[in-house]
Protein backbone atom coordinates (compact mmCIF):
# COMPACT_ATOMS: atom_id res chain seq x y z
CA UNK A 1 0.00 0.00 0.00
CA UNK A 2 1.21 3.53 -0.83
CA UNK A 3 2.35 5.67 2.10
CA UNK A 4 2.71 9.32 2.23
CA UNK A 5 4.60 12.29 3.95
CA UNK A 6 2.35 15.33 4.06
CA UNK A 7 3.15 18.80 4.74
CA UNK A 8 1.30 22.09 5.54
CA UNK A 9 2.13 25.43 4.56
CA UNK A 10 0.39 28.57 5.69
CA UNK A 11 -1.88 29.63 2.53
CA UNK A 12 -1.51 33.77 1.52
CA UNK A 13 -3.02 36.44 2.48
CA UNK A 14 -2.45 38.81 0.52
CA UNK A 15 -2.43 39.55 -3.37
CA UNK A 16 1.05 40.86 -5.28
CA UNK A 17 0.98 42.70 -8.05
CA UNK A 18 1.83 41.17 -11.61
CA UNK A 19 2.71 42.23 -14.78
CA UNK A 20 -0.61 42.01 -17.18
CA UNK A 21 -2.68 40.51 -14.32
CA UNK A 22 -5.73 43.36 -13.41
CA UNK A 23 -7.78 42.59 -10.01
CA UNK A 24 -7.77 42.19 -6.76
CA UNK A 25 -9.26 38.48 -7.25
CA UNK A 26 -6.89 37.30 -10.15
CA UNK A 27 -3.30 38.97 -8.33
CA UNK A 28 -4.13 36.40 -5.58
CA UNK A 29 -5.03 33.44 -7.78
CA UNK A 30 -1.71 34.40 -9.47
CA UNK A 31 -0.01 34.04 -6.06
CA UNK A 32 -1.56 30.57 -5.21
CA UNK A 33 -0.65 29.14 -8.34
CA UNK A 34 2.87 30.35 -7.77
CA UNK A 35 2.64 28.22 -4.65
CA UNK A 36 0.89 25.52 -6.16
CA UNK A 37 3.85 25.42 -8.63
CA UNK A 38 6.77 25.91 -6.54
CA UNK A 39 5.46 22.88 -4.12
CA UNK A 40 5.10 20.77 -7.38
CA UNK A 41 8.16 21.34 -9.18
CA UNK A 42 9.59 19.65 -5.17
CA UNK A 43 7.29 16.75 -6.06
CA UNK A 44 4.33 17.68 -3.17
CA UNK A 45 0.63 16.81 -4.49
CA UNK A 46 -1.80 19.68 -3.73
CA UNK A 47 -4.36 17.44 -1.26
CA UNK A 48 -6.27 20.17 0.08
CA UNK A 49 -6.70 23.71 2.19
CA UNK A 50 -8.28 23.39 5.87
CA UNK A 51 -9.19 26.62 8.45
CA UNK A 52 -8.60 25.84 12.24
CA UNK A 53 -8.93 27.38 15.13
CA UNK A 54 -5.77 29.00 16.74
CA UNK A 55 -5.67 30.43 20.40
CA UNK A 56 -3.71 33.57 20.15
CA UNK A 57 -2.90 36.62 22.44
CA UNK A 58 -4.03 39.63 20.97
CA UNK A 59 -1.80 41.37 22.32
CA UNK A 60 0.66 41.98 25.33
CA UNK A 61 -1.44 41.74 28.79
CA UNK A 62 -4.31 41.08 26.55
CA UNK A 63 -6.52 37.95 26.66
CA UNK A 64 -6.59 35.27 24.27
CA UNK A 65 -8.84 34.93 21.31
CA UNK A 66 -9.77 31.77 18.51
CA UNK A 67 -8.81 33.19 14.90
CA UNK A 68 -8.57 30.97 12.16
CA UNK A 69 -5.44 29.88 9.62
CA UNK A 70 -5.86 28.58 6.83
CA UNK A 71 -3.26 25.44 5.74
CA UNK A 72 -2.41 23.99 2.48
CA UNK A 73 -1.94 20.59 2.72
CA UNK A 74 0.61 18.52 0.62
CA UNK A 75 1.75 15.41 -0.21
CA UNK A 76 4.06 13.20 -1.66
CA UNK A 77 4.96 9.23 -1.60
CA UNK A 78 7.57 8.42 0.79
CA UNK A 79 10.97 7.58 -0.42
CA UNK A 80 11.49 3.82 -0.42
CA UNK A 81 7.20 3.01 -0.02
CA UNK A 82 6.18 0.36 -2.32
CA UNK A 83 4.57 1.66 -5.89
CA UNK A 84 0.89 0.58 -6.00
CA UNK A 85 0.77 1.68 -9.64
CA UNK A 86 -0.13 -0.81 -12.08
CA UNK A 87 -0.99 -3.00 -9.27
CA UNK A 88 -3.61 -6.14 -10.32
CA UNK A 89 -4.75 -8.40 -7.78
CA UNK A 90 -4.54 -12.17 -8.75
CA UNK A 91 -8.10 -13.88 -8.73
CA UNK A 92 -7.21 -16.94 -10.73
CA UNK A 93 -7.07 -19.04 -7.34
CA UNK A 94 -10.39 -17.89 -5.87
CA UNK A 95 -12.74 -20.50 -5.15
CA UNK A 96 -15.70 -21.45 -7.22
CA UNK A 97 -18.90 -20.24 -6.18
CA UNK A 98 -21.15 -22.22 -4.62
CA UNK A 99 -24.16 -22.11 -6.34
CA UNK A 100 -27.42 -23.87 -4.44
CA UNK A 101 -29.22 -26.34 -6.25
CA UNK A 102 -33.11 -25.39 -8.01
CA UNK A 103 -35.62 -25.87 -5.41
CA UNK A 104 -37.88 -29.09 -6.26
CA UNK A 105 -41.20 -27.80 -7.66
CA UNK A 106 -44.62 -29.27 -6.67
CA UNK A 107 -47.09 -30.19 -9.22
CA UNK A 108 -49.39 -27.17 -9.51
CA UNK A 109 -52.76 -27.94 -7.83
CA UNK A 110 -56.21 -27.37 -10.59
CA UNK A 111 -58.51 -24.58 -8.22
CA UNK A 112 -61.54 -25.73 -6.54
CA UNK A 113 -64.63 -25.62 -8.62
CA UNK A 114 -66.17 -21.82 -7.46
CA UNK A 115 -70.26 -22.04 -7.26
CA UNK A 116 -71.71 -20.19 -9.32
CA UNK A 117 -75.83 -20.32 -8.15
CA UNK A 118 -77.25 -19.73 -4.70
CA UNK A 119 -79.00 -21.42 -2.42
CA UNK A 120 -82.08 -21.92 -4.53
CA UNK A 121 -80.57 -22.82 -8.09
CA UNK A 122 -80.29 -19.12 -9.34
CA UNK A 123 -77.34 -17.86 -10.69
CA UNK A 124 -75.39 -15.25 -8.32
CA UNK A 125 -75.80 -11.66 -8.21
CA UNK A 126 -72.81 -9.79 -9.46
CA UNK A 127 -70.67 -8.20 -6.71
CA UNK A 128 -72.19 -4.67 -6.11
CA UNK A 129 -69.28 -1.99 -7.21
CA UNK A 130 -68.63 1.15 -5.38
CA UNK A 131 -71.20 3.62 -7.32
CA UNK A 132 -74.11 1.01 -6.88
CA UNK A 133 -73.11 0.55 -3.29
CA UNK A 134 -73.10 4.29 -3.40
CA UNK A 135 -76.81 4.84 -4.85
CA UNK A 136 -78.24 2.21 -2.19
CA UNK A 137 -76.88 3.57 0.75
CA UNK A 138 -78.25 6.77 -0.82
CA UNK A 139 -81.75 5.35 -1.82
CA UNK A 140 -81.86 3.73 2.27
CA UNK A 141 -81.36 7.31 3.49
CA UNK A 142 -83.87 9.06 1.95
CA UNK A 143 -81.95 10.51 -1.10
CA UNK A 144 -79.00 12.35 -1.38
CA UNK A 145 -79.60 14.76 1.50
CA UNK A 146 -80.96 12.12 4.17
CA UNK A 147 -84.39 11.82 5.71
CA UNK A 148 -83.87 14.65 8.22
CA UNK A 149 -82.32 17.18 5.58
CA UNK A 150 -85.12 17.10 2.75
CA UNK A 151 -85.71 20.70 1.56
Amino acid sequence: MQTYEYKAIAAPTRARKFKGVKGTADQFAMVMSEVMNDMASDGWEYLRSDSLPVDEKAGLLKARIETYHTLLIFRRPKAGAPEMAGYIEDHSKAPEPVVAPAPIMAEPVAPAPVNTENDYGFPKDPPMTSDARHAEELADNGGPFGEDNQR
